[in-house]
């Protein structure tokens, strides 16, 4: 038998079960109809009539409805083999053999979730699901009478799941090479008994990359097109092709499906879960089927995505519900690539913030690929402006060399996405997204060797000369000067200089000073205040005892103020054992990578004796900077 679109093992359906049912008790994840939907009676105006679970016997025969070629539904043959009941609390599934359109040879293909079933020539339900390595066309029909229930559902908020990645972690770096491949298992459908959904994802536009990951995570991925304008009509009936959008434009990702159910503006369809999110708001296109192609593997249907014509608004356990004429949402985002050949992308994204971290970056994947390459040493400038509601422009630069640089980059605007869209702090809209990528073919970063200090005895107010040794890719050494003056209030004793790539000496910043934001105006703050490898960073610090408290740090405070605050038993303060002073920065035309530490020592000046340090020789102290270690 074929196994369904996505390729997935039994093994693991049933392990994403597992998780999604124990992750979100019955009653919050499938509230019921509200009082007035539970109240009505009888068949929807306009709709099909139906036949009830109780009336269905072992060997009834029917009918179903689909689309193989093209856009109009043919039958299929339909044989009730028995009932599923109970599978889950409220919930039970009818067992069917599937026959006719060479059904026989594929089994139950992709895209054919949500065609409808009818026995005794009324509406029984959807094909929903099959299962793997079978030898026929067995599915799994989700009845009608359950499906019908999504149009009462209530609207109950959703909280977003927290984000894969601290504001911590992406100043200090500490970002899993493989988040872009964990986020698209987000993708993965959440269902039941070992079972396959029968949907089919369909990517356009994107290169083998970013489809490659794709297929690792969901199975067989089909590469649609879209659909050539008019020759898809408009009117979803039962039986037809549906897409649900995730991306629109250049590039497209979206979910091949069945219309079950049609009666005025609301449409059912899938008869499983799309993403398990309860109440969405997601883009709802027509669809116009290519071929069935059939695999030993997996059986599946090529698709090409139509007009966008309205919008899913519920994506619960027993399908999905949505409107006609219901506009969803859609973050703009544009990917400009400086490479050979100059290119430009534009793409829409749905606004679901659990997967809108993953839709930006592979969507620089994906621009990447479309204009050069994405494998091989290479140096990868970017420059990302995040337009957010209310707090207007972000700002994010960061330089990455080497063969993982771009999926480097898209794991750190992923993380940054990720962050802001799923903070426990406030909730934030991101309105659009604007990536520049230059690109080069080898790696263009210059290592940070070795720096000294023209003087290291040295006064308050000071000016000096910080000399860094660098050594580019396949380059000869170099030296480059940095101009420096010393604070006029500093005070006797040892003052420390760490030098080095902008993202280091952040990393560093933090460590020595953590500010754990409490709200969201500080955290963008700090996000703001990233720096790029191509900025030269000069940080300058002395021992000095402080506290960190309710985000803002507060250096060089006096015993007596420190006693008062412990005296106070604040849980949210924070012993710091450095105060900055100083910061300076340069960009450069390279970046450079790594970090050093200058300790300089630091005499008052004596008025009365003119002495002048300016005369003794140079000295260094460098030594490679770690964390905690001042």
């Amino acid at each position: 038998m074929k196994h369904l679109t996505l390729g997935l093992s039994a093994r693991a359906a049933l392990l994403l079960a597992a998780l999604a049912l124990s992750a979100i008790p019955a009653s919050a994840a499938d509230p019921g109809p509200s009082p007035d939907a539970a109240a009505a009676t009888g068949i929807p105006a306009g709709a099909l009539p139906t036949i009830s679970l109780s009336e269905i016997q072992r060997g009834q025969k029917g009918y179903g409805l689909s689309v193989f070629s093209g856009t109009e539904p043919k039958r299929f043959d339909v044989e009730v083999i028995g009932i599923m009941r109970n599978v889950s609390p409220e919930v039970s599934y009818i067992l069917a053999r599937l026959t006719g359109e060479g059904l026989e040879k594929s089994g139950v293909a992709g895209g054919m979730s949500g065609s409808p079933v009818f026995l005794d020539g009324k509406l029984a339900g959807a094909v929903a699901f099959s299962w793997p390595f079978t030898n026929e066309a067995i599915a799994g029909i989700t009845p009608i009478g359950s499906m019908r229930q999504l149009s009462g559902f209530r609207p109950i908020p959703v909280s977003p799941p927290p984000p894969e990645v601290k504001l911590s972690d992406i100043l200090t770096h500490h970002i899993p090479q493989d988040l872009l491949t964990t986020q698209f298992a987000r993708l993965l459908p959440r269902f039941v008994d070992g079972a396959s959904p029968a949907v089919q994802w369909t990517a356009t536009g994107f290169g083998e990359r970013s489809t490659g990951m794709l297929r690792q995570v969901l199975g067989s991925v089909s590469s649609g097109g879209k659909a050539a304008p008019g020759t898809v009509p408009d009117d979803l009936t039962p039986g037809k092709a549906v897409n649900v959008v995730l991306v629109d434009g250049d590039f497209q990702l979206a979910a091949n499906g069945t219309v079950t159910d049609r009666y005025g503006d609301q449409v059912l369809a899938f008869g499983h879960p799309f993403l398990g999110l309860g109440p969405v708001k997601v883009p709802m296109a027509t669809a116009e089927v290519v071929t069935v192609l059939s695999s030993t593997n997996s059986s599946f249907k090529i698709a090409n995505t139509g007009r966008i014509i309205g919008a899913f608004e519920q994506d619960r356990k027993t399908g999905i519900q949505g409107r006609i004429g219901v506009e969803a949402p859609m973050v703009p985002m544009v990917v400009r690539v400086q490479a050979e050949r100059p290119r430009e992308y534009h793409m829409r994204l749905a606004s679901l913030p659990e997967f809108m971290p993953l839709l930006v970056g592979s969507g620089v994947v994906a621009g990447l690929e479309a204009a050069s390459y994405t494998s091989g040493s290479q140096s990868l400038d970017m420059t990302a402006h995040l337009k957010l509601r209310r707090y207007g422009d972000l700002e994010v630069r960061q330089s990455f060399d080497g063969n993982s640089a771009v999926s480097e980059a898209s794991n750190f605007l992923l993380s940054i996405v990720s962050y802001l869209t799923q903070n426990s702090l406030e909730k934030v809209e991101v309105e659009s997204v604007d990536v520049d990528l230059a690109q080069t073919d080898q790696p263009s970063a210059a290592n940070l060797v070795g720096a000294n200090a023209s003087r290291t005895l040295v006064h308050p107010g000071d000016h000096i000369t910080l000399n860094l040794d660098l050594v580019p890719y396949r380059g000869e050494r170099f030296r480059h000067t940095v101009p420096l003056d010393l604070p006029g209030d500093l005070p006797a004793g040892r003052y420390s200089l760490l030098v080095g790539d902008g993202a280091s000496v952040d990393a560093a910043r933090l460590s020595m000073q953590p500010a754990e934001p409490v709200n969201f105006p500080q955290a963008l703050d700090l996000l703001r205040s990233f720096h790029s490898r191509r900025d030269l960073m000069v940080l300058g610090f002395y021992g000095g005892p402080g506290l960190s408290v309710a985000g803002e740090a507060m250096p060089r405070l006096p015993g007596s103020v420190r006693s008062l605050w412990g005296a106070a038993a604040s849980g949210g303060a924070v012993a710091l054992r450095a105060a900055i002073v100083q910061e300076k920065r340069e960009t450069l035309a390279v970046p450079v990578q790594g970090v050093v530490r200058i300790d300089l020592e630091v005499r008052r000046r004596e008025p009365s004796t003119g002495d002048d340090d300016g005369s003794d020789a140079a000295g260094t102290d460098v030594a490679s900077y770690s964390k905690g270690a001042p």
